[in-house]
């Protein structure tokens, strides 16, 4: 979901606000076509799609009420189409425009005689000034309103009932340039989908011939779930140990480069861990939520009470059903409170359970789940280096890979009378030899045994934990790759690849500091394979 609304200083009940949700087939769309969407303002944004045979361009608006011949309504509202009208001309001229939300504007037949162009014969209002606005809007883009061209029952037409008078009138659009109206099939209002979050507004839905363009993504490699009781077992560990040191005799001296043995060995690792200290998939934890079946029940008799309130407007029966409702209502908040409270004091005394036991592994777990992960930055803007914001996720990657070249490749001047004063330091021949030796096999060993314990794994999917597990068997294993790659002078690819990780901090490409070019080159460090964590020879 991508939303806009009012700054954090202007934040009222009653604020504005308007946001697009995707579901997963048309975000991976959006996100293969660059991610670019705009936040306007607190009434307007836009998202554009790449589809088949065209692309596709959405605005969610919510504009000001009707002015009455107010005269600061009447300035929100010219306020508001001139933005709009700002962010269509934007709009590449050959992509499907959808403009959708709450124009709080009517239009009627009468209108239908004179643009036939824009609105349709199927029309239930009078005209008021912002469906004035809105045709005239409409007849300057050549924007047609979809809802009017499509006959159905009245009911299915109108989405809002007024409180003073009880008349139900049509305020919510869909808008759809002319060229593309072929690919629209079908916009009609559906009365019973308001009735969970209890809004006056009823939904529009409009149906659509399109065909999102996805590129294939190769599948990413699943993450080896390990229990990690079974890795302490001290009878697994050693049917781990004997398994490994029957396929290391079993391979003995094959002629393979570096890359083929080690991916040998990442396969051979990965899969026998996997088989002897898999974690149990039937016995889950149990997550504690606050959503009971019975809150859930009380939300489904809540949503039809509504429902049949909307149906008995303006009858005498009206108040009875409205009553009932709001009991509902108020039943429901009172539940979810309750809920709510006796949930945090369950998690509050997990975590404390936990604690006294010294799982600390298990504390930061619910802590995490609590707290909802981290932040999702896949699609958050930055700042170029001029200050500009940018949203599209092939420029802010750009950015990124702009950024980190500055900062690894800084550019200096060296004067070459300097480097040679420099003295090449002297040593003796033993000392040489020693360097020069490949690393020893307790080197190896005493290397894997300093690693720290319950850490991610690099690109490899191995944890050290696996890698202890192993004890001398894995040591050996290792110690023959590495071997080999000082011997040959040729690093394993994998261990060359490094996993940058964006966080979340604000303005940090324009007001990155000494600490947070520290931060980012120990991420570099931090997160490639397990080699690179370790120094295994003095």
């Amino acid at each position: 979901m991508v939303y806009s609304g009012a700054s954090s200083c202007n934040k009222t009940k009653s604020a504005h606000g308007v946001a697009i949700y995707l579901d997963k087939q048309a975000t991976n769309g959006w996100k293969d076509s660059g991610s670019v969407w705009e936040a306007v303002n607190e009434r307007i944004i836009m998202i554009r799609l790449e589809c088949k045979p065209i692309h596709a361009t959405i605005i969610a608006v919510y504009s000001p009420i009707n002015s009455n011949g107010n005269k600061q309504a009447i300035e929100e509202v010219d306020a508001f189409y001139l933005k709009l009208q700002q962010t269509v001309d934007k709009v590449p001229r050959g992509d499907m425009l959808l403009i959708m939300g709450d124009f709080n504007a009517r239009v009627g037949k009468q209108q239908n005689q004179t643009t036939k162009n824009v609105i349709g014969p199927h029309t239930v209002d009078k005209i008021n000034e912002n469906g004035q606005h809105l045709i005239d809007f409409c007849s300057h883009n050549d924007i047609i309103v979809a809802n009017t061209f499509y006959q159905h029952k009245t009911v299915h037409q109108m989405t809002w009932k007024h409180p003073g008078n009880k008349r139900w009138h049509m305020l919510d659009y869909t808008l759809v340039n002319k060229k593309f109206r072929s690919s629209v099939e079908d916009v009609r209002v559906y009365r019973n989908a308001a009735g969970a979050i209890g809004t006056d507004h009823h939904l529009v839905k409009a149906k659509l011939r399109l065909h999102l363009r996805c590129r294939k993504k190769a599948e990413k490699p699943q993450c080896l779930r390990l229990d990690m009781n079974k890795i302490k077992n001290d009878n697994l560990q050693k049917k781990f140990q004997e398994q490994l040191l029957n396929k290391l005799e079993g391979i003995g001296a094959q002629k393979k480069t570096v890359n083929e043995k080690y991916d040998e060995f990442v396969d051979y690792v990965k899969n026998l861990g996997g088989t002897i200290f898999k974690q149990e998939q039937n016995t889950p934890r149990k997550a504690k939520e606050w959503l009971t079946d019975e809150i859930l029940n009380l939300v489904n008799e809540k949503a039809a009470a509504f429902v049949e309130w909307q149906n008995h407007r303006q009858t005498r029966t009206e108040r009875k059903y409205r009553v009932k409702y709001c009991l509902l209502r108020k039943l429901v908040n009172r539940k979810i409170h309750a809920r709510r409270l006796e949930y945090w004091d369950e998690v509050s005394e997990e975590i404390e359970k936990a604690i006294k036991q010294h799982d600390l592994s298990t504390a930061y777990r619910v802590i995490r789940q609590l707290k909802g992960g981290r932040p999702n930055v896949d699609n958050m803007p930055i700042q170029s280096k001029q200050g500009d914001l940018l949203s599209n996720s092939n420029d802010v990657m750009l950015r990124w890979r702009e950024y980190f070249c500055d900062l690894l490749n800084v550019h200096s001047v060296i004067d070459p009378r300097i480097v040679q004063q420099i003295s090449v330091p002297i040593i003796s021949t033993t000392e040489q030899m020693r360097q020069d030796k490949p690393p020893s096999l307790s080197e190896v060993h005493d290397a894997i045994k300093q690693m720290t314990n319950m850490k991610a794994p690099g690109i490899d999917n191995i944890s050290a934990d696996l890698l202890k597990a192993g004890g001398i068997p894995m040591a050996k294993w290792v110690h023959e790759i590495l071997c080999d790659v000082w011997n040959d002078e040729e690093v394993v690819e994998d261990w060359t690849t490094a996993i940058l990780i964006r966080f979340n901090w604000q303005n940090f490409l324009t007001h990155n500091t000494k600490s947070d070019t520290k931060r980012n080159l120990q991420t570099i460090a931090g997160t490639t394979s397990w080699f690179s964590s370790q120094q295994i020879y003095n």
